[in-house]
């Protein structure tokens, strides 16, 4: 009997754990059955494997490691105490889960089950979200869900799905436009993942993110099936930096197209966003426009989840210290940083609206 619940153990790591339970009603988010609302950051150390030996010199540079670095029980704890955070969101490699791909290393999933036991320890829920990008670890792969994206969550799946406070992010900005064919691809893909998530037995919440590297997220969800009732939701990427190309349209409007129209319909996170002067940066109206952001997803009762708390270039805290939120005190308008340089140190960006959210 004992080798029988040891075996279950290691099997399914999360079960004794599994206190937390996030379901959907409507378009709300429960919590243990009460209403909540998602609020958190996102967490990058671990997008890749420590090490990938066939991997370019600088992915294996202990410079380009500092997310490991600065995790700890402390960094945690400043996501509750300083942010008020519920939620931690880890970018994870899909190559490195893929046992078809060319750096498949199963020795990176028990690293991410590990963090991921470590976090939820601490009671926060955890979003894994499936990332193809070459940060990820390996060139090349498609900027759209496929196949090694099902491979990958059959891979991590099995040993997450007894502990519903761990929801599934299908696939990280899938790149394409939000029309046409797009919207086809777009589904069948994530239809795919779904389908397989759900036959290993998991009942997890899935998201979905939208098209447009995830900006996009209206007309996509009635497109997906699930088999398990309250437990798909959409997820949004409300970015800035593409309103350059609508300058004559109000700021909420732009958001009413982009995810708004559906998400007075569907459920729907914010699963990353920031505004810093080299990522989601508008023009110098930037720090007033996110103000309005954030006042439109509390209206709409959409959670955040900020990037990143361990990121140089999109940044949350000025120091991993005191763990200082960013603001714009010094803001001095949207920059550059120039072909072959290093991006300057970043001390402005959307921090300190993420820590009074949903009171902006």
């Amino acid at each position: 009997m004992r080798l029988a619940v040891l075996f279950l153990a290691l099997l399914f790591p999360f079960a004794a754990m599994a206190a937390q339970d996030v379901t959907i009603k409507g378009k709300d988010f429960y919590l243990d059955g009460k209403p909540w609302l998602p609020k958190g950051v996102n967490a990058e150390g671990f997008i890749r494997p420590a090490l990938i030996p066939s991997g370019p010199k600088w992915m294996n540079d202990p410079a380009s490691q500092k997310g490991r670095a600065l995790w700890s029980d402390r960094q945690i704890g400043a996501v509750k105490t300083v942010f008020g955070g519920n939620v931690i969101r880890f970018n994870i490699s899909q190559a490195a889960l893929d046992p078809q791909s060319s750096i498949y290393d199963p020795k990176y999933r028990d690293e991410l089950v590990s963090i991921f036991q470590q976090t939820r320890k601490a009671g926060l829920v955890v979003i894994a979200s499936m990332d193809a990008y070459p940060v990820a670890g390996l060139d090349g792969q498609s900027c759209m869900p496929d196949q090694g994206t099902a491979r990958a969550w059959k891979t991590l799946a099995p040993v997450l799905m007894r502990d519903e406070g761990i929801l599934f992010e299908v696939f990280n900005e899938p790149c394409k436009n939000n029309w046409g064919a797009a919207r086809t691809e777009w589904a069948a893909g994530m239809q795919q993942s779904l389908d397989v998530i759900r036959r290993l037995g998991a009942t997890n919440v899935v998201l979905l993110d939208g098209l447009g590297y995830g900006q996009w997220s209206n007309y996509l969800f009635p497109l997906v099936h699930d088999s398990v009732a309250g437990r798909l939701a959409m997820s949004v990427h409300p970015y800035l930096d593409a309103m350059k190309n609508y300058p004559s349209t109000p700021p909420e409007a732009y958001f009413e197209n982009h995810f708004g129209k559906d998400a007075v319909k569907y459920p729907i996170i914010a699963t990353e966003w920031n505004a810093t002067e080299f990522g989601g940066c508008v023009d110098d109206r930037t720090p007033e426009i996110a103000l309005e952001l954030m006042r439109y997803l509390q209206r709409l009762h959409i959670g955040l989840i900020g990037w990143a708390i361990d990121s140089e270039r999109g940044k949350l805290v000025k120091d991993h210290e005191h763990y200082v939120p960013t603001d714009y005190q010094t803001w001095h308008g949207c920059a550059q940083t120039l072909k072959g340089q290093p991006t300057p140190l970043v001390y402005s960006g959307g921090g300190s609206l993420l820590a009074k959210f949903p009171n902006n």
